[in-house]
């Protein structure tokens, strides 16, 4: 086997593993955590994109600390970001951060999020379940 295919297989093997981690914490979050109440279908598919895209896997949906800020009583709120400044989480500010995660960070977490491409329904549904987890 020469250097190329040797990498080429070190490198799916570690995507592989890579993968089946996330995939086992994604489920493991899934299964221990309290869904919450939601009254339209817009913040139910909220729900589902979050699920699917792994977001609450550092996002928790119950105050509790995690890798990002907790998405329990996030919309409205004012937060203090890195530099100083403050922001109220708006539908505007969440669609940012997902679409450039490092354009404002909030102080006390780490730059650790990824980007998203994600269709503008998928983020309006987002930003409804982020909005009722609010009330």
């Amino acid at each position: 086997m020469n250097n190329k295919s040797m990498h080429i297989v070190v490198g799916v093997i570690l995507v592989s593993m890579l993968v089946g981690g996330l995939t086992w914490i994604i489920s493991s979050v899934n299964s221990d955590m309290q869904l919450p109440d939601l009254d339209n279908a817009l913040a139910a598919r909220g729900l589902e994109v979050a699920q699917q895209n792994g977001c609450i896997a550092c996002h928790t949906l119950d105050g509790s600390v995690g890798i990002g800020p907790t998405w329990l009583g996030m919309y409205g709120k004012t937060e203090t970001l890195t530099d100083g400044s403050t922001i109220v989480v708006d539908d505007a500010y969440i669609i940012e951060s997902i679409n450039r995660p490092d354009a404002k960070q909030v102080e006390g977490f780490e730059n650790l999020m990824v980007r998203y491409f994600l269709q503008e329904e998928d983020l309006d549904a987002l930003v409804e379940f982020t909005r009722q987890l609010a009330e």
